[in-house]
């Protein structure tokens, strides 16, 4: 609901939360609505800086590119800030820290008009996945799961058991990719989490 009342304003030109609803990313061009480059994402891009930008700089901007046309995402913002910290110049990375904003979704809607392929990582438990299920409904490009397979769950499974009404969401999710990863939640009913995967 209040992701749909954000859209309803924003299609008639009004901001909710425009400077707080924000997204981070790595290694993304963008254009503005005129057709010129925005020179202050340019300027990280070409400095290989991580850079958060509000809904309202987002706003002004009709296409996004990124190398190779493709794109990693993380749900976590210490995983985010590692990968960049790796990158080379050629990778593009972008942190949905929880639930996706208005930003983030609009963004998607960008990638999916230039052509670019989504990798999407996420915390393997309940929450995690639902996420993970809905980013893919909602991009309309090519979307695949990035280390979200049984093994990885296996690598990166805590102890924190999952409690019997956080267990009945795993009964939601549809997606035949993520089905083994849940039917491995579902045996030993406890979460796995991204930092046990990339933070070693």
């Amino acid at each position: 609901p209040s992701l749909q009342r954000h859209r309803c304003y924003f299609s008639v030109g009004l901001m909710l939360d425009q400077v707080s609803n924000y997204m981070m990313f790595y290694g993304i061009s963008a254009r503005k609505k005129e057709g010129t480059v925005h020179a202050g994402i340019e300027g990280f891009l070409q400095e290989r800086e991580m850079v958060q930008i509000p809904l309202v700089v987002l706003a002004k901007c009709e296409k996004i590119e990124c190398p190779n046309h493709r794109i990693r995402i993380v749900e976590n913002p210490s995983i985010f800030a590692l990968l960049c910290a790796k990158a080379t110049g050629e990778e593009a990375y972008m942190c949905m820290n929880g639930q996706p904003r208005l930003a983030s979704l609009m963004l998607l809607d960008l990638l999916a008009e230039s052509g670019t392929t989504v990798y999407y990582s996420g915390d393997l438990d309940p929450e995690g996945l639902l996420i993970a299920q809905k980013l893919a409904d909602y991009y309309k490009g090519t979307f695949y799961f990035w280390h979200m397979e049984s093994e990885d769950y296996e690598q990166c499974r805590s102890s924190e058991v999952i409690s019997d009404r956080r267990m009945k969401s795993l009964d939601k999710i549809t997606d035949a990719r993520l089905i083994p990863v849940v039917d491995q939640i579902k045996k030993y009913k406890t979460a796995g989490y991204q930092e046990r995967l990339f933070i070693s």
